[in-house]
């Protein structure tokens, strides 16, 4: 009985996980949506103050911090019941969403080597999950 409740929390545990990561991608998408909207900023020319304190006045960049910072608080609910050797390797999810969301959203090339290499990462995430039961 000890062991399934075990099993269950570590489930549990990975999707938070795994909504924290879907906010973390989320969040970087909602940036790129904002700094695409005021095209872009510049900290190194001009008025750096200026061009930070724009991006506070763009509600997709607003909004893409708010879920950073869920994705945060989230993270640590995950940190403090996973081995760090686990839960840190699970953040590597993040390219194959952020594959997908170029490709789709944003209408970017994607060739057969990006692809290979994101299934190469999921290869080696599959072997680290598995070494977690």
């Amino acid at each position: 009985m000890i062991r399934q409740e075990a099993r269950s929390q570590m489930v549990f545990t990975l999707l938070i996980a795994l909504v924290a990561i879907l906010l973390l991608v989320g969040g970087q998408t909602l940036l790129k949506v904002g700094l695409n909207e005021i095209g872009g900023i510049s900290l190194f020319e001009g008025n750096p103050v200026g061009s930070l304190l724009g991006l506070f006045r763009t509600p997709w960049i607003i909004l893409g911090f708010v879920c950073y910072g869920v994705s945060a608080i989230l993270w640590l609910d995950v940190l403090s019941k996973l081995d760090f050797s686990l839960a840190f390797p699970l953040v590597s999810l993040t390219y194959v969403f952020s594959l997908i969301i170029g490709r789709f959203i944003f209408h970017e090339t994607v060739g057969l080597d990006r692809i290979v290499g994101v299934l190469l990462i999921l290869g080696g995430l599959f072997f680290v999950v598995r070494s977690g039961r």
